[in-house]
């Protein structure tokens, strides 16, 4: 995925339409799988390993695995970058880097303002996925304003994460799981 330049929450609103309707399309597919396949292996082997998926954002399949772990990825980016652009109008827009593309997940398009990094995950702690993001913004992002990592987990509740905060510089915050799905926090 390459980087998008974003300066409006209703372009914002129209990237996370793209990955509904990604989701939408995959749901079709496994309720046609669900309504003719009775061996519950087979169904789990489907979904692992056939590309009966969509892309979030690309028009290509994919397995539902990768689906489901890039969807909310992607969505949790894109609550980010609307948290980022209603607080920090300074940032003359942003760029989003999603799936692969380097760079931060979300950057300011004026140089040094905002660098952030997002994922969903069961926990914040799985993978040290928050150690390891604190330490990117960390070695990559110094001198960067206003640095963040944004996570969406269960039993977390939308705001700021002081506890969760190993170093001074970088604010982590939590983007709740049930409300990623209706474009707003």
């Amino acid at each position: 995925m390459a980087t998008i330049e974003i300066s409006s929450v209703e372009q914002l609103d129209k990237l996370a339409a793209t990955v509904r309707a990604s989701a939408d399309r995959t749901v079709r597919s496994i309720r046609n799988i669900l309504g003719s396949e009775t061996d519950s292996l087979q169904v789990l082997r489907l979904m692992k390993f056939s590309e009966i998926g969509q892309h979030p954002t690309d028009d290509r399949p994919l397995n539902l695995i990768e689906q489901v772990n890039q969807t909310f990825t992607y969505l949790v980016t894109l609550e980010a970058a609307r948290w980022i652009l209603a607080r920090h109008p300074d940032c003359g827009g942003l760029k989003i880097h999603l799936g692969t593309a380097p760079g931060f997940d979300v950057e300011s398009q004026v140089p040094s303002v905002v660098a952030a990094e997002a994922f969903a995950a069961t926990h914040p702690a799985s993978n040290n996925k928050l150690r390891k993001d604190v330490e990117k913004l960390l070695e990559k992002a110094d001198g960067v304003r206003h640095r963040y990592v944004f996570f969406s987990c269960p039993k977390y509740p939308s705001g700021r994460q002081a506890s969760l905060e190993s170093v001074a510089g970088v604010q982590v915050w939590s983007l709740a799981v049930d409300s990623l799905h209706r474009g707003k926090q």
